[in-house]
């Protein structure tokens, strides 16, 4: 009778954890405070529909960037992401993954606040005017965004912008045009629910070029990683690459780079089927 009775405690407890859990996101959400995750210093909390997906592409910087208007962006089966805004890039999600880290500390609809240099540090960049004025044009692009994600078949999402607004100047400090203020929109909680965001190792992803930084998170969104043709890889992404040809051999230098920094063991291209499988670090192929 002791040991059922001990048992039935211990199930309680656990269930009531497991509960607990569970309610987290739901009490963000619902109660007074919404706020994301709080997750560890080294890594960004970045949103499984997004990184799945050719909202953040790789074009090449020198390319100019095209404007959307209710454009259907290329992603995972299961995804629906339309899009009317300036063409993003990996840049634009360094910036974005940067204010997210920093806005998990406060409130949702509570200011975020970072100086430029700072910003810059954090990013990799280097502290100079040019990249001053990289950081302006991200934002302001990420601010001109009208965003519709349709999950389960349409039966939940998400609709707004991925920062509601900003300002910049001399904010009691005197560092003019040098300190930042940014919202997100509150809503921006429901992508970061407890199975829905992935936390990316920031270290590994800012020693990474574009292409290697879109496979670094979406390969971190697979627990297991299953594997994809080389085509589906270069729509995902979003690739400039017109020949496939092309986009394969890019690809076979971005996964030997992702093994450089420690996130895969290895990986392979299949040349009869032109499928890529790949190993995560310390995972065992089944």
């Amino acid at each position: 009778m002791e040991t059922s009775a001990r048992r039935n405690t211990d199930l309680l407890a656990r269930t009531q954890d497991m509960a607990a859990r569970a309610r987290q996101t739901t009490d963000h959400v619902r109660g007074q405070v919404i706020q994301l995750p709080l997750w560890p210093d080294q890594v960004r909390g970045l949103p499984n529909v997004l990184a799945r997906s050719a909202l953040f592409n790789v074009a090449n910087r020198t390319v100019s960037r095209e404007y959307y208007k209710k454009t259907i962006i290329s992603s995972l089966r299961g995804i629906e992401i339309t899009y009317t805004g300036e063409e993003l890039r990996q840049s634009d999600e360094d910036v974005w993954a940067q204010i997210l880290h920093l806005a998990r500390l406060s409130p949702l609809g509570e200011w975020v606040e970072f100086g430029a240099y700072g910003m810059m540090k954090a990013l990799g960049w280097p502290t100079n005017s040019r990249s001053y004025t990289r950081l302006r044009e991200a934002i302001e692009r990420l601010s001109a965004t009208n965003l519709s994600i349709s999950l389960d078949g349409g039966r939940k999402g998400y609709g707004g912008s991925l920062v509601r607004k900003f300002v910049w100047g001399d904010l009691n400090d005197g560092e003019h045009s040098r300190r930042w203020r940014v919202w997100l929109e509150k809503d921006i909680v429901h992508l970061f629910g407890p199975v829905s965001y992935t936390h990316v190792d920031w270290k590994q992803r800012l020693a990474l070029p574009p292409l290697a930084k879109w496979l670094h998170a979406f390969y971190f969104t697979h627990r297991e990683p299953v594997n994809y043709k080389v085509e589906t890889l270069r729509l995902l992404c979003g690739s400039d690459s017109k020949q496939l040809f092309h986009f394969r051999a890019k690809l076979r230098h971005a996964l030997e780079l992702l093994k450089e920094v420690g996130f895969l063991d290895g990986w392979h291209l299949d040349v009869a089927t032109d499928n890529v499988r790949v190993v995560r670090r310390g995972r065992l192929l089944a």
